[in-house]
């Protein structure tokens, strides 16, 4: 029985040190401890049960490629994560839009539609829902990250900094501006918010 299988209580410092070592099970732990907030924040970005397992895939694929530079915050490796999460949902969001504008590009063959696919074209018609997915997908993934982690997460700036790699200033001016951004790109949908700061 490994390090980790005997330790159920083992800190992630001390998973990802056995990872380091070669232990498939203290990733598993890894995986079950994570998995479910991973996958919300998947699932809130990519808005897709399916797109969220691979994009939760992905991310815990890059947690073992990458085991020897993972950056720890207050001993989780849950912030790395979750800014892996938003990569990969952002590559994610970028395919499936080439995707639907190559489709609109095949001429109808006068087909009868499903009635499932009407349904969800009343879905993806909520505007809301469409512009929001936009707006983030507009978002370079660096930028997408800090949303994630001090919007979603509530990380302070300086934990942000630290998973991304970048000093706690530049993560205050890009959230700024993300924010001033998004409530710009964002307002039709609440005009009574017009002018009100972060």
């Amino acid at each position: 029985m490994s390090e980790s299988e005997s330790r159920p209580e083992a800190s992630d410092s001390q998973l990802l040190f056995q990872m380091c070592r070669g232990d498939e099970r203290a990733y598993r732990a890894l995986f079950r401890r994570h998995e479910r907030s991973s996958y919300r924040v998947a699932l809130a970005l990519v808005r897709s049960t399916w797109d969220a397992e691979e994009v939760v895939g992905t991310a815990f694929f890059e947690l073992w490629r990458r085991r020897e530079s993972v950056r720890i915050v207050e001993e989780s490796v849950l912030p790395w994560l979750l800014t892996t999460v938003s990569y990969a949902a952002k590559n994610q969001i970028r395919g499936r839009l080439r995707y639907q504008r190559l489709l609109r590009r095949v001429p109808d063959a006068g087909t009868q539609h499903d009635h499932a696919d009407e349904v969800a074209r009343m879905v993806d018609a909520i505007t809301l829902t469409r512009d929001v997915e936009t707006a983030l997908a507009a978002l370079n993934a660096r930028d997408a990250g800090i949303v994630i982690l001090c919007i979603v997460q509530e990380l302070s700036y300086a934990d942000a900094a630290v998973v991304l790699g970048v000093p706690e200033g530049t993560v205050k001016s890009r959230l700024s501006r993300v924010k001033a951004r998004l409530r710009v790109d964002l307002n039709m949908h609440a005009p009574g918010l017009e002018g009100v700061e972060a």
